[in-house]
């Protein structure tokens, strides 16, 4: 049975940072520290026949097992098949012995008990439990019987094979990057780890006493589940299902797949043991469920418009749409007055400002003009983070320095500032003009030199071999000091 959410795609532009982070350590611990257990196990096991303790826990081995259960001897049986060639009779009957001699607990303390007065055999032992103890699954997964403190964690970064990775990794991106977005990046690495610590527990409980062992981030992500379906509550939501041979979509309250996945876990943790902790994916989906719905109940935030499929934009929206409806009625001062209120609100939105620009340049000789470009001038030091609001500004200042009028606009700060941003060929003109006014101004401000540089060279390119020989001239009278003028004039001198 598989059950997803459909409901969000991936905004790139806000990348789920922390979900990929999560994918990244699981992918490089399973191919950069498990993906060693294989020569691990080899060396565990070549050093078990050759360091001989494989001949001297034989006898043992055969005394064991004669207690041992009916499957067990069973097993026995097979592998001491006379029929089978001796060779691999006795292989098969060394890796059954390596395999309980490995991770037997009851077969290990019984050596122990028999053998442990000799000291060739303890010292041999020792090494070879070391080696055992080595493999990734037998260091840091989380064994019942020992809940070692570290493996509650450990344990949930470890994976049995490719295949227990890959499926965890998908499903841990189809639930991570919209909950990440909506409960922020640490609470949801919080819950996370909160939720795979809850699966463990219950997997703890269930297995209490065994040595039964659990790895993977399975748990984790079922918490991951159980926050989604909080998150959501009884708000209908897409869904993706593939039942025995039934596959489709449907939309339905979030809330109400949340008992078919707890009984979907509960009906395979009673069938069997088919190697699946079912008790541990229980335990999360109860436990991220739990620990979500009690922080929204606490009312602590998260994203309500990314739930609820607001658009932040909306206002906005509905404000241009007004504004627009106010131009075409010829309201003008009203549509003004509407327009600075909207540059208020937004006042780093080039939306707004393109608005409010596009009202007031039908009087382009009144006060309120020349005023609301010397604002959005103003702006050029945010719009190197909005590309869409250096345009704007880009493209009045090709407006505003075109007309050959007053240009009150421009003050010293102002054209300073409009001068380090308009650095292209293509913006030669405005740039010579804002220039002008400087050295009109007799403007001494230390980046003068280097506007004086770059629009020189900008002409140079431009073609304009008089404009910029005027600029080179301007840079070496007025600022003789600095770096710019001395550059220039060693290259004039070479």
């Amino acid at each position: 049975m598989l059950i997803v959410p459909i409901e969000n795609r991936p905004d790139w532009k806000n990348p789920p940072v922390a979900t990929l982070l999560l994918i990244l350590i699981n992918v490089l611990i399973f191919f950069a520290y498990q993906g060693k257990d294989p020569q691990r196990l080899e060396q565990s096991y070549r050093w078990y026949v050759e360091s001989g303790l494989f001949e001297r826990e034989q006898q043992p081995f055969r005394q064991y097992l004669s207690r041992a259960t009916p499957q067990v001897r069973k097993s026995l049986d097979a592998a001491d098949d006379e029929d089978m060639p001796q060779r691999e009779r006795l292989a098969r009957q060394r890796d059954m012995q390596f395999e309980h001699a490995a991770y037997d607990r009851p077969f290990i303390q019984a050596l122990h008990q028999e053998l442990d007065s000799d000291p060739e055999w303890r010292t041999d032992r020792s090494r070879f439990e070391q080696l055992v103890n080595s493999l990734s699954y037998r260091a840091y997964a989380f064994n019942a019987r020992e809940a070692r403190w570290d493996t509650w964690i450990t344990n949930m970064f470890l994976h049995g094979d490719f295949m227990h990775l890959l499926g965890n990794m998908v499903f841990l991106f189809l639930f991570g990057f919209a909950l990440e977005i909506a409960i922020g990046r640490g609470v949801f690495l919080l819950l996370y780890l909160c939720s795979g610590f809850g699966g463990t527990l219950l997997y703890w409980m269930s297995e209490f006493g065994t040595d039964h062992s659990a790895l993977g981030a399975s748990g984790a992500i079922s918490g991951l589940m159980g926050m989604y379906i909080a998150l959501y509550g009884l708000r209908k939501i897409n869904f993706f299902y593939h039942v025995i041979f039934f596959t489709g979509q449907l939309r339905a309250p979030a809330l109400i797949v949340f008992p078919v996945w707890v009984g979907y876990e509960l009906l395979g943790s009673s069938s069997g043991n088919d190697g699946v902790a079912h008790w541990a994916h229980t335990g999360g989906l109860l436990f991220g469920f739990v620990l979500l719905a009690l922080w929204m109940r606490l009312g602590l935030d998260y994203n309500r418009n990314f739930v609820e499929k607001i658009d932040p934009d909306t206002p906005l929206k509905s404000a241009l749409s007004r504004l627009q409806e106010l131009v075409v009625m010829m309201k003008l001062d009203e549509a003004r007055r509407a327009a600075v209120q909207l540059v208020k609100a937004h006042p780093h939105d080039a939306r707004a400002w393109r608005a409010l620009y596009n009202v007031v340049k039908i009087s382009p000789a009144s006060r309120e003009y020349h005023e609301t470009v010397h604002a959005l001038f103003k702006q050029a030091g945010h719009a190197a983070r909005d590309p869409v609001l250096q345009d704007l500004i880009v493209e009045v200042a090709h407006a505003y320095t075109a007309t050959g009028g007053a240009t009150p606009a421009l003050t010293e700060s102002v054209s300073l500032l409009l001068a380090q941003r308009l650095g292209r060929v293509e913006h030669i003109k405005p740039l010579a003009v804002l220039t002008e006014r400087l050295l009109e101004r007799q403007c001494r401000h230390q980046m003068m030199p280097r506007i004086l540089q770059a629009v020189a060279n900008l002409s140079a390119k431009a073609q304009l071999a008089a404009q910029a020989q005027r600029y080179r001239e301007q840079l070496l009278e007025r600022f003789p000091d600095s770096d710019e003028a001395r550059q220039l004039a060693a290259h004039t001198a070479a």
